[in-house]
């Protein structure tokens, strides 16, 4: 007989029981089946969902075997402003209106205007221009309040409608800025908001740039300035040309101004050959 120990049951050849030397123990104390495959199989299936389903609920967790993170950056911009396919807010741009047509505190230099044409010159401000041709310009005064030693000529283009040239000074202690530039904006803005352009509706810039005059430095303005209250005459405004010269005063600053109807060939290139004749006397 074999001795006392463990060996395999009889009963059941997968296990083991204990032989005593006379016979074999009542209870299998020590079994080592195998589990069955389709056990091995489900417990797999198991194992597998799991990984699935932390992959898919937890996609920034750590990977179970230690793998690293998907990298979720980018080269590419991601915000708004680099989106072109969003619209981005546009800051909407001042018009060049801004300011005009209505009624501002512009200076008044309680000098009488005057219109003399001497040797077909008009003289103003430091100023001397040859009078426009054509028979229908005439000697008379058109107003600009703040305008100083200020010479001009007028010619009549429909009822209550006229066409202008004219040279004279302002002062930067009336309030006038000392950069040329500005102040001729300055002159067109008042120009525009008083009576001489009842009517008005908005002003395109044509010129802004410097101009020399007899060597001097300054700076012209020309802008078309449209009315609304002259569709009965056919007229759409005037072609507003500014130019500013230094003087050797910095107080004082000449100027040299014209209107003429816009559209009206005859009337701008009248305006136009007085202009090339424009020099500084001082």
């Amino acid at each position: 007989m074999a001795e006392p120990g463990w060996y395999a049951d009889p009963t059941a050849p997968s296990g083991r029981r204990y032989w005593d030397g006379a016979r074999w123990a009542d209870l299998d104390t020590r079994t080592s089946r195998r589990p069955n495959a389709w056990l091995w199989f489900v417990l797999a299936l198991v194992v597998v969902g799991a990984l699935v389903a932390a992959l898919v609920f937890l996609p920034n967790s750590s990977s179970p075997f230690g793998a690293t993170p998907v990298d979720t950056r980018t080269a590419r911009p991601t915000g708004s402003q680099w989106n072109e396919l969003v619209p981005s807010e546009t800051p909407s741009p001042t018009a060049i209106e801004s300011g005009f047509g209505a009624p501002i505190d512009c200076p008044i230099s309680d000098e009488f205007p005057r219109s003399e044409v001497r040797g077909g010159e008009i003289s103003g401000g430091g100023l001397t221009i040859q009078e426009p041709p054509g028979r229908e310009w005439r000697e008379s005064p058109a107003w600009i309040d703040w305008m100083y030693d200020y010479n001009s000529v007028i010619r009549d283009i429909a009822p209550g409608w006229i066409s202008n040239v004219g040279v004279g000074y302002i002062k930067v202690s009336d309030g006038f800025a000392q950069n040329p530039a500005t102040m001729a904006e300055q002159f067109v803005t008042c120009m525009a908001s008083s009576g001489m352009f009842l009517g008005f509706t908005k002003r395109e810039i044509l010129i802004n740039e410097e101009y020399v005059v007899s060597d001097r430095i300054g700076w012209r303005l020309q802008s078309n300035v449209y009315v609304g209250n002259q569709i009965h005459n056919g007229i759409e405004g005037d072609v507003v040309d500014i130019i500013v010269v230094p003087t050797d005063d910095e107080d004082r600053f000449s100027v040299y101004v014209s209107c003429a109807t816009i559209g009206h060939e005859e009337n701008l290139e009248q305006v136009a050959v007085s202009l090339e004749t424009l020099r500084y006397d001082g």
